[in-house]
């Protein structure tokens, strides 16, 4: 079976996901400034944290969607997740998505937490393309890929329905050849 490799950064560490990591995963995932452009709304309960862990777990085995936990080196404390979902085989593609804590924004760690996951998708994963959809109110989370050298490729409309409100969202992406010749 697959094992979710670890990723170490200057300041980061990204490993598995595990159930240690539920209460964590509970506030991070009911905050209204984390969810605001997210698409997804609030969990109800702990227990949806603990099947998302379950869910990264069991897709593993069939080579489904991952996501790690980004924990800080200094503090050994989780700060986020970032991961990959939306997979086509076939076509070598797929989309990442990525959250951090509030408290933890605008210090440029997530770029750095992005940077080795990207090299595993291109490298190990083989994909040749990697999405990003974003709302167009988050300048921060476009400031972050475009840094890492996505481009924005058009306005997906109406794409994100999130408590019954309609969102439209900039589809960005990033080809292999394009993060090779970079690093």
């Amino acid at each position: 079976m697959e094992k979710y490799p670890v990723f170490e950064t200057e300041k980061l560490t990204l490993r598995q996901l595990t159930m240690k990591d539920v209460d964590f995963l509970y506030e991070l995932y009911t905050s209204e400034d984390v969810l605001r452009y997210f698409g997804m709304s609030p969990i109800e309960s702990k227990e949806v944290a603990v099947s998302m862990v379950e869910n990264y777990e069991k897709h593993l085995e069939t080579g489904g969607p991952m996501r790690w936990a980004i924990v800080e080196n200094t503090s050994d404390k989780m700060i986020g997740t970032c991961g990959f979902h939306a997979i086509s085989k076939a076509y070598k593609r797929c989309e990442i998505g990525y959250d951090l804590s509030p408290g933890h924004w605008g210090k440029g760690i997530m770029g750095e937490a992005l940077s080795p996951l990207l090299t595993y998708l291109f490298t190990d994963k083989g994909m040749n393309r990697i999405g990003a959809v974003i709302v167009p109110y988050n300048k921060a989370s476009a400031r972050v890929i475009e840094k890492l050298g996505f481009k924005q490729e058009g306005l997906l409309r109406e794409y994100i329905l999130q408590d019954d409100h309609k969102y439209d969202a900039y589809m960005y992406s990033l080809l292999k050849k394009e993060w090779l010749c970079e690093f």
